[in-house]
């Protein structure tokens, strides 16, 4: 991840532990995302073992890393730092 945002200069760690809270938002991400495939899996082979279900979720979680950890961290800091598009600065909240 980059130190600051290339546009406006906004530090990406305004100080030093802030992205600890971004780990509830990555388990709420890995929550959906475990329902949403264990209906799918329902749904398309209702006999399903519990070995399948664990590796169907494993692999899905694994592959999805990457992107909920960039998503939980960036709604963690849109939920505490705006940023005004047409003054091209942040506005601390």
């Amino acid at each position: 991840m980059h130190p600051a945002c290339p546009h406006c200069k906004q530090s990406f760690e305004p100080e030093p532990g802030f992205y600890y809270g971004a780990m509830f938002v990555s388990y709420g991400i890995n929550t959906a995302l475990f329902l949403v495939f264990w209906v799918a899996l329902l749904l398309i082979y209702p006999d399903y073992t519990l070995s399948l279900l664990l590796g169907i979720l494993t692999a899905v979680v694994i592959l999805s890393l990457p992107l909920s950890f960039r998503w939980s961290r960036s709604i963690w800091l849109a939920l505490f730092v705006r940023f005004d598009p047409k003054a091209g600065n942040t506005l601390d909240s």
